[in-house]
């Protein structure tokens, strides 16, 4: 940054210092006006950060989209029920402006990124700066930011800053009311020049309930030397948790939306398209695990990554029971190859008439599963 001399004051220096993008910064202690001459030097304020990120994350699993000095990365947990978005609030912010901001197309574009993976019974935001503050401070983040998180189905936010833990529920109201639990972190190791007065050090631990609309939040705060117990809190009448709720976001009609629904047909898309790409195995990979929830769209996907990796037991397992003589037929060379020459002819018996076959082809199918299994040594 440079130092701007007086006769170079912008005309209306506190609308300039105020406006989301500005380049200008104040500086109390030594009233001077600074401006952002070096933009590219100035982003790496962070390096030191975003360095200790990359290590953090090397290999981690359940990573969607990381990277270091993103606006956002995107994490799925809990076998994919979960998706979150931790987003950064320092946006604008360094040693002049102490304020949290998170970009609204940031915000949005995370959104869109979570809902091509599709499937979250859940959305969580994580972010660093808490949305309240005294008026006489501005090192906290635009309520409004969380608010437009509400607004794009977003239920749960984790952030800190403030070195207090708390739990409240935030509403906003569109079409319906919609809400957003917000959840505020203890500090687990700020000095006591750091914590609130009165404030313990402490940590919450969050139990998301089976169904994803309500959570529990246990509160936990050091008593004895690092010793941590329950935090029993007068405003909970003596409770050291809180239970908090939401509804599920609507889709654009207004209706619930199943997320099991959602995760099946995007986990479709995706397999479909590693089958096309010619990587049957990873299709495989995505569909074995839903293999009973399978549309016959699904089923018939599987059925052709089966028969590109030639894994004849799966090719037997879906193909039980046949919906076609061509697939009967298929089964029992499957079973022939596998040498499962009693399965093979189990499937003749049971579902060659049903589904109409010949009984001249029905004998000629019993007469190839006997003859390989009179060759089998």
């Amino acid at each position: 940054m440079n130092v701007v001399q007086k006769v170079d004051f912008p005309k209306d220096l506190r609308t300039e210092l105020l406006r989301p993008e500005s380049l200008y910064r104040w500086d109390w202690k030594t009233c001077e006006l600074f401006v952002i001459a070096n933009v590219d030097l100035y982003g790496q304020r962070m390096a030191a950060f975003w360095k200790f990120f990359d290590t953090f994350y090397a290999k981690a699993p359940s990573l969607l989209r990381v990277s270091s000095g993103q606006p956002s990365n995107l994490y799925s947990l809990w076998e994919g029920r979960l998706g979150i978005a931790a987003f950064d609030s320092c946006h604008g912010n360094d040693c002049f402006s102490f304020h949290g901001s998170i970009p609204r197309e940031v915000v949005a574009r995370a959104q869109l990124d979570l809902l091509d993976v599709g499937g979250f019974g859940l959305l969580m935001a994580v972010w660093h700066h808490n949305v309240e503050g005294p008026p006489l401070r501005s090192d906290y983040m635009d309520i409004d930011i969380v608010r437009g998180m509400i607004g794009r189905g977003f239920r749960l936010g984790l952030f800190g800053h403030q070195h207090r833990p708390d739990a409240t529920p935030i509403q906003i109201r569109l079409a319906d009311q919609e809400t957003m639990a917000l959840v505020s972190a203890g500090s687990l190791c700020a000095g006591a020049s750091e914590l609130p007065a009165g404030a313990m050090r402490g940590y919450n631990i969050i139990e998301i309930a089976d169904d994803l609309r309500g959570a529990r939040v246990h509160f936990r705060e050091m008593s004895v030397a690092n010793l941590f117990c329950a935090a029993r809190r007068a405003t909970l009448g003596g409770a050291s948790f809180m239970d908090l709720a939401w509804d599920p976001p609507p889709d654009l009609a207004g209706r619930t939306v199943n997320a099991n629904t959602q995760r099946r047909t995007a986990l479709l898309a995706k397999a479909e398209s590693e089958l096309k790409a010619g990587k049957p195995d990873a299709s495989k990979t995505l569909l074995r695990p839903i293999v009973a929830e399978l549309p016959e769209f699904g089923r018939l996907l599987l059925l052709e990554a089966a028969r590109m990796t030639d894994d004849r037991k799966l090719l037997v397992e879906l193909l039980t029971p046949p919906r076609t003589i061509g697939e009967l037929v298929e089964r029992s060379e499957a079973c022939i190859i596998t040498r499962d020459y009693l399965n093979a002819k189990d499937g003749l018996e049971r579902y060659g008439t049903n589904l109409g076959m010949i009984d001249s082809h029905l004998r000629e199918l019993r007469a190839k599963v006997s003859a390989a299994e009179a060759m089998t040594p």
